[in-house]
This record gives structure tokens, sequence and C-alpha cells, in this order.
């Protein structure tokens, strides 16, 4: 039974940590500035102040206990059939959501995902992120970034026997500034309505907004490269 306060609307920030992943070994445990990424994004979930409840999502007891308990956080030992590689992001979710909601007896408003790979975001992207979804109302506020390639432009695919534009225009462009903007998507912020998530039954639901992030920042842990990239970006700019 859910408590009937329609004024409380909760905002559930979500961090999910598999134990295992493709790219790198126990990469939701590696440590930047001697702070291992899940308990970067935890903290910053728990000391948003535009978060209410916190939910810690993972297979593995190490990472759950990385956090000390707090007032403000769930921990949430996920199912075997939820952390295999192959597992998709919305089933996560779900299981968060209704996880969280039973536990509590709170109803879940919309769900703020704090990806441990980002570990370069800051608050102010988070809180930002949060004042558009609230003024705009989409499904899914989501972080991109300028793209260095585009598929108008500088990207093929295979189209039969031979190789054409990824993407197709009807003039044939000869530079960049002739061709749409397309912008990569990072894990910095991605901002779900609960409604979305239950009802659209996909990743990026039809009413999409994005939140443009600095390309510098948006670097997202999937190779030991990119560790390298984060390590000369925190030399470079937070001396």
């Amino acid at each position: 039974m859910i408590h009937k306060n329609h004024h409380q609307k909760i905002t559930l920030g979500l961090v999910a940590a598999r134990k295992n992943s493709i790219g790198i070994k126990n990469k939701n445990l590696i440590k930047v500035k001697k702070q291992e990424i899940t308990k970067i994004a935890t903290k910053l979930a728990l000391n948003c102040s535009a978060i209410h409840h916190v939910l810690l999502s993972s297979d593995s007891i190490k990472i759950l206990n990385l956090i000390k308990k707090n007032k403000k956080l769930t921990k949430l030992k996920r199912k075997k059939n939820l952390a295999k590689n192959s597992t998709p992001m919305l089933p996560v979710i779900k299981d968060a959501i209704l996880h969280f909601e039973k536990l509590k007896k709170l109803k879940v408003s919309k769900l703020v995902i704090f990806d441990p790979t980002s570990p370069l975001r800051k608050m102010t992207d988070i809180k930002k992120a949060i004042k558009i979804f609230d003024k705009k109302k989409p499904d899914l506020l989501l972080s991109v970034h300028e793209c260095e390639h585009n598929p108008y432009f500088s990207m093929l695919e295979k189209k039969g026997k031979y190789y054409k534009l990824s993407k197709n225009s009807n003039h044939n462009p000869g530079s960049r500034q002739q061709v749409p903007d397309v912008y990569e998507v990072n894990t910095i912020v991605w901002i779900y309505s609960r409604k979305a998530i239950f009802s659209e039954k996909r990743r990026i639901p039809k009413k999409t907004l994005i939140f443009k992030t600095p390309i510098n920042r948006s670097i997202d842990i999937d190779t030991k490269n990119d560790i390298n990239k984060i390590n000369f970006y925190l030399k470079k700019y937070e001396k």
C-alpha cells in the first residue's frame, strides 16, 4: 500500500553497479582520486538535496558494503538474472523502483541515474538537469556532448556490396557545416519519469530531451584508455 500523499513526489537516485563487466575487470571498483567510482557516484547522489532517496543496486556484496548505512540509502542485492552482460538497463531500473516502493511505501515520480562510469560529473550537472526536467517534463532527459564524428558526413556503413554514409542526406554534403548537428550520449546524468519507464518499453522514449555537457568531462569508463583520459583530465584541470 503506497501512501496517498500527493505532495511528496519522490525523486529516486539510482546507482547500478554490477560485479562483472566485459571491458575492464571489476570496473565498478576502479579508483579515481583514491576512491572507488561506485562510491563517488553514490556519495554525490546522497549529498544532492534534489534527490530524496538513493538506491544502490548490485550483485556484489563487496560493492554494497562500500557505502556505510545512511538514512537516505537503500541497498538492493540484485538477482543473478538481472546482472548478466546482456541484461538491458530497463529491467534493472524497474526492479529498483518496485523494490523501493514496496519497501518504503512511497511512490517514485522520477529516477535520476548516477552511472559509476562517469566519475567526472559535478553536482551542478545533476541540479541543472533536474531543474530542466521539472520545467520541461520530458519522458527522459539525458546528457550528451558534441560528436567527434558525424554519421551524415564521416561515418560509413556497409549497404549491400559497397559502403555509404550511415545517414543519408538529401544533398551530398561537401563540408561538416552543411550537415545536421548530432550528439554523442554519455552517462553523466539520465533522468526518467516513472511513467516512461513502465509504459514506453524502450531505452530512449519518444519525448526525450538532451542536456549538453563539456566533452572533456564526458568520459565514460569503458576501456583502460578511458582511465588514462580521466587521469589526464584530473592532472590538467583540477590542480
